[in-house]
């Protein structure tokens, strides 16, 4: 979890759109259907307590984290608050599919972890 964090930190305002727009055009009922998978995965491997964890500390980083956007420009720093809250469930996403695993099937990881490939493919 720490080198998604650290990603994470490094992940600029492109990137941020980039996971926004592709966490949106996620089904709804599709991604209904990915969070069934991890509370199942949760109860089953008794995981409730960590999957609570890793959502607190992804939406923490959305709301408030303590980095910079890279090359931000004066006046534009409440901009980049606001992508990184409007990024707040694909981030909590890309964070329970990194925290799981194997534990949830493949199609319910990649549509989790999906949106996190497109902002850090974008990026890199």
């Amino acid at each position: 979890m720490d080198a998604f964090f650290d990603r994470l930190d490094r992940l600029n305002e492109v990137g941020l759109l980039n996971m926004r727009a592709a966490w949106n055009a996620t089904s709804h009922t599709d991604h209904e259907d990915a969070w069934t998978a991890v509370r199942a995965a949760g109860a089953l491997y008794g995981l409730t307590d960590e999957i609570d964890r890793v959502r607190t500390k992804a939406l923490a980083w959305s709301a408030r984290g303590s980095n910079m956007a890279p090359e931000v420009r004066i006046g534009q720093v409440q901009n980049w608050s606001v992508i990184k809250m409007e990024a707040g469930e694909a981030i909590v996403d890309a964070a329970l599919a990194v925290a799981l695993g194997d534990r949830i099937d493949v199609r319910h990881h990649d549509l989790l972890i999906g949106p996190w490939l497109s902002a850090t493919s974008a990026t890199d």
